[in-house]
């Protein structure tokens, strides 16, 4: 189960599920992390610029253990020609036109996102690839405004796995629209553009795992192994 983390400082975490009387939870994990994300597709005349970009920042600790912090952006460009076939031909294009140029690539660079997303941004160059493969050098920049409201929703459980032990979990999510101006440079070639139907997202949640006594190697939290 994928978990994106992240909510306001002043926001306390939910409150727990006790465990059984006598029970220690064998672990306790927390993970934070923000989100933003955009998808840009402008048409100028005949040509259509295409951006489809993701970014993030997310904190792991567990109890006991260190804290582990870690960015994470891609991004996805491309450049096509829609009055024109795949031979470079008017008037007689296949739907989609031409791809004049695309690459993606991934990297480790971090959002750069305020407490309450009213704002984020981001500047970095990433290592990609064409559409021929061909390794390539993307710079990009972003920046997100938020523009709706800060909605706000909780989610909580608690699961008993008989013979081995009990989880409790609980997710706090905040959520805001925005618009999001997105720039990219590639193989001499920029596009940009905006989307004004982009999102930021935070979410702070917690999961205490509880062995019975005598299990070992009991971590159903997050998607691990049960």
């Amino acid at each position: 189960m994928k978990r994106l983390a992240a909510v306001l400082a002043a926001l306390a975490l939910l409150p727990l599920t006790a465990p059984p009387a006598g029970a220690q939870p064998s672990m306790y994990h927390t993970i934070h992390s923000s989100h933003g994300s955009a998808n840009v597709d402008a048409i100028n005349g005949c040509g259509r610029v295409e951006i489809f970009l993701s970014s993030s920042v997310s904190a792991f600790a567990s109890q006991p253990g260190p804290v582990n912090k870690q960015g994470l952006t891609g991004v996805f460009v491309r450049v096509s020609d829609l009055c024109a076939d795949a031979d470079g031909v008017a008037a007689a294009a296949a739907p989609g036109g031409t791809v004049l140029f695309q690459a993606d690539g991934q990297n480790f660079a971090p959002l750069t996102v305020d407490p309450r997303l009213e704002s984020a941004s981001l500047s970095t160059e990433l290592a990609g690839t064409d559409g021929n493969g061909n390794p390539v050098t993307i710079r990009l920049s972003a920046a997100w405004t938020g523009v709706g409201p800060l909605e706000h929703s909780t989610v909580s459980s608690h699961e008993l796995f008989p013979g081995t032990g009990t989880v409790s979990s609980a997710d706090n999510n905040l959520r805001r629209a925005a618009i999001a101006t997105v720039s990219v440079e590639a193989g001499g070639v920029s596009a940009a553009g905006t989307d004004a139907d982009a999102v930021l997202e935070r979410v702070k949640a917690h999961c205490i795992e509880v062995a019975r006594p005598g299990v070992e190697e009991f971590f159903p939290c997050f998607g691990f192994p049960g």
